[in-house]
Order: C-alpha cells, then structure tokens, then sequence
C-alpha cells in the first residue's frame, strides 16, 4: 500500500554504513528503498561520495575490488529519485555558509528541505542542521 509511503533523503553514509558496516538501521533504510517502502531523493552527488567510502575501504583491506564494484551498482540499481547537482549548488552553498557545513553535505540538507522529506543520515552534525532527520549510527 502506497499511502505507509515515506518520503527520504539518504545521504552516502547511509550507503556506507549499510553496505560495508552492515548497521542495521542503514540496512532497514536500504531494505525499504529497494521494497518500494521508501520514495528515495538523493542528489547526483550520491554516487560519487559512494564510490569514494568504497575506495577507502578496499585501500585500507577492508573490502576487495569485486565487492566494491558490486556494492556501488548495487546502489545505481535502486529505484532512487535523482537530482542534478546544477540546481541544488547556489543553495547548498547558501545551506553551507549558513549552517557551518561542508557544501557537500549541504546538498543533502536543502534537498530535505525542498522535497520535505527526512533526512537519513549517519552524520550528526548534518542530522542536527536539518529540521527533519533520522540519524542511523
């Protein structure tokens, strides 16, 4: 039934902390997503901070190439609702200076606050900033 439908914002920690931590609050986010529980907004912004996390893991041994490469199409798979970054940058820059946050993260805050969804994040500090957030740490 569509109408027990959450709308979010997940940020690339979500990913992170599902898919190479296995947290299982991320899980259960990631789990609702990809059953079409949760309508899922994320700027374009997503992949490239995904790619990075897995990176990091697989250079520090934590994860091999394979499991990285997986990971990461696993996540362009999902039923995500993308949003180019061109639209989100004046205000994520606004968000950024206004906040005291890293623009990046600022990207994900105003398009909380534009789609009036929650933010789902592992970042307290981004979790703090924004009026709407569940924080999965």
């Amino acid at each position: 039934m569509r109408s027990s439908v959450v709308r979010a914002i997940f940020d690339a920690s979500v990913f992170g902390r599902a898919l190479v931590d296995r947290q299982a609050d991320a899980r259960r986010w990631v789990e609702r997503l990809d059953r079409r529980e949760a309508d899922v907004v994320v700027p374009e912004l997503v992949f490239a901070e995904t790619g990075h996390t897995l990176a990091r893991h697989v250079r520090a041994g934590l994860l091999t190439h394979g499991g990285a490469v997986a990971r990461l199409d696993f996540v362009r798979r999902l039923p995500l609702e993308l949003r180019p970054l061109d639209l989100l940058a004046t205000p994520a820059l606004i968000f950024a200076l206004e906040r005291g946050l890293s623009v990046y993260d600022s990207f994900y805050g105003v398009l909380a606050e534009v789609e009036d969804a929650v933010l789902v994040t592992a970042d307290r500090r981004l979790a703090a900033a924004v009026e709407r957030s569940e924080l999965v740490a």
